[in-house]
């Protein structure tokens, strides 16, 4: 089971007991609101989500969307993880915050973690990363990991606003911290 640890938070993967807290989160439009066409899920298609989630850490070791726990509460707070971005060969980092969790640097807190075990760990010469062209809140967290915008294209049913980082960019970085 993979686990990231960051200062705050633990990223782990998906379990069954996640499903109620899954299902809150993606069952709220203002939360989806900007994911895909921005329906939210029934609990039927939570339950067939919760599936695929869980069988791509099998199907694709190392990768896979895990709970975003706080790690001195052991509190759900959202769903993070590297991806193949919308059926291409490229790694996206992932992340969605329930509300509650909103502004408070979780999404960038388990973002920064995910760019070092992709870049570390995985081996990946470049992350990418898309958000909904009007998701502001989400596009500023890609920019204040060190991503760069690239273009805007339709993914996921939507027009995205594509961000990608290099592995030589990510160690400019972290060289200035």
């Amino acid at each position: 089971m993979v686990t990231l640890q960051t200062e705050r938070l633990i990223l782990r993967h998906i379990t069954e007991d996640d499903f109620p807290e899954l299902l809150r989160m993606n069952s709220d439009p203002e939360i989806m609101r900007y994911v895909g066409d921005g329906s939210v899920r029934s609990h039927d298609q939570m339950v067939k989500e919760m599936d695929m989630l869980i069988s791509h850490y099998v199907r694709k070791p190392g990768l896979g969307i895990w709970a975003t726990m706080l790690k001195n509460a052991g509190l759900f707070v959202g769903a993070s993880g590297l991806v193949y971005y919308d059926n291409t060969p490229e790694i996206e980092i992932g992340y969605r915050m329930l509300k509650e969790h909103w502004n408070q640097g979780y999404a960038t807190e388990a973002s920064l973690g995910l760019l070092k075990y992709g870049f570390e760990t995985l081996g990946l010469k470049k992350i990418v990363s898309s958000a909904h062209v009007e998701n502001i809140s989400s596009r500023k967290v890609m920019e204040k990991i060190g991503m760069r915008f690239s273009d805007e294209r339709f993914h996921y049913g939507c027009m995205q606003a594509y961000y990608e980082i290099s592995l030589p960019e990510y160690e400019l970085t972290r060289t200035k911290q």
